[in-house]
C-alpha cells in the first residue's frame, strides 16, 4: 500500500482511491492467513476490497480515513481488533 497526500490509497498494479469518497470501512481478519485484515472500502453502491498485510497497517488507514473526513482519531490495535 502506498499513500500519496495523505489522501490517496494506492493499490500497486490495480487502483488508486481517494479517501475522501470513502463512505465508510468495514474489515475482518482474514481466516486463512492469520494477522492480514479484509478490508472494503465503501463508495456509495460500490466497495473496493483491500487486505491489510498486519494490523498497523489496518490501524494507518483507519486514522487516514477520519483524519481527511475532519475527525483526528487515534486508536489502539486492541480497540480495532479482538485479541484472543
Amino acid at each position: 500500500m502506498i499513500i500519496k497526500q495523505e489522501r490517496y490509497l494506492i493499490k500497486c498494479n490495480s487502483y488508486i482511491i481517494d479517501l475522501l469518497t470513502v463512505d465508510f470501512i468495514t474489515w475482518k481478519e482474514n481466516e486463512k492467513e492469520e494477522g492480514t485484515y479484509w478490508t472494503k472500502l465503501h463508495i456509495g453502491q460500490k466497495e473496493v476490497r483491500y487486505v491489510c498485510k498486519n494490523a498497523e497497517e489496518l490501524k494507518r488507514v483507519i486514522e487516514l480515513w477520519c483524519y481527511i473526513h475532519g475527525q483526528k482519531v487515534y486508536t489502539s490495535i486492541d480497540e480495532l481488533i479482538e485479541m484472543e
